[in-house]
């Protein structure tokens, strides 16, 4: 009979082969088109987390206008400096456990050129995102209710929350299934922004 901990290490394995937090309504990706996965670890409440999930294949991001709730637009191609796209739900635990690490990105980096959209998958959009919002101090802009176009051109979200990082020249070169490695999300973002900054000094 298997015992306790090895059924345990089986379901852990398990989550953090698909890098999940919460499932979403989609069907399950093919292994064959899953992201290639660096280091993966358990954050300290138990979360599956990843450190990098580099897109073997980085594409230009789509040429798509997303409007915020603040009634604001953001075109993902035309994002002046670097994007950290962040699919997520109000019902989803490990969404809400790197609200804060998203929340302290934008305020250290904001200035210097991140761009930082939570993209959320609820179905009663705003009623239920609002307040959530507003308890949570989201300073990051928020999108709700805009599906159409969003997985075409992003490619499916199999798993809540899912983090795409879009890269100062403007292509989607990571996709986190899961919970981001803060730290190494910001060495990724240090490499990119120092090399904006050093490139606009000499300019």
């Amino acid at each position: 009979m298997i015992s306790f901990r090895a059924l345990l290490s089986l379901l852990l394995a398990g989550m953090l082969a698909v890098g999940v937090g919460c499932t979403s309504d989609n069907d399950r990706p093919d292994p064959a088109d899953a992201p290639r996965t660096i280091g993966p670890s358990t954050d300290g409440e138990g979360y599956p987390a990843i450190q990098q999930s580099a897109l073997e294949e980085p594409f230009p991001a789509p040429s798509l206008t997303l409007e915020t709730m603040d009634g604001d637009q953001i075109t993902l191609d035309a994002v002046d400096g670097v994007a950290v796209v962040n699919f997520w739900a109000t019902w989803c635990p490990p969404c809400r456990h790197e609200i804060p690490d998203l929340i302290d990105l934008q305020n250290e980096y904001g200035d210097k050129g991140l761009v930082v959209l939570g993209i959320s998958r609820d179905n009663e959009g705003a009623e239920v995102v609002t307040p959530y919002a507003e308890d949570m101090e989201i300073n990051y802009p928020l999108v709700v209710g805009q599906d159409d176009g969003l997985e075409e051109a992003l490619g499916s979200i199999y798993a809540l929350p899912t983090t795409l990082l879009i890269s100062p020249d403007g292509m989607v070169t990571h996709r986190i299934m899961g919970l981001f490695d803060v730290d190494s999300l910001r060495e990724q973002l240090d490499t990119w922004l120092d090399a904006d900054a050093a490139v606009a000094d000499r300019s």
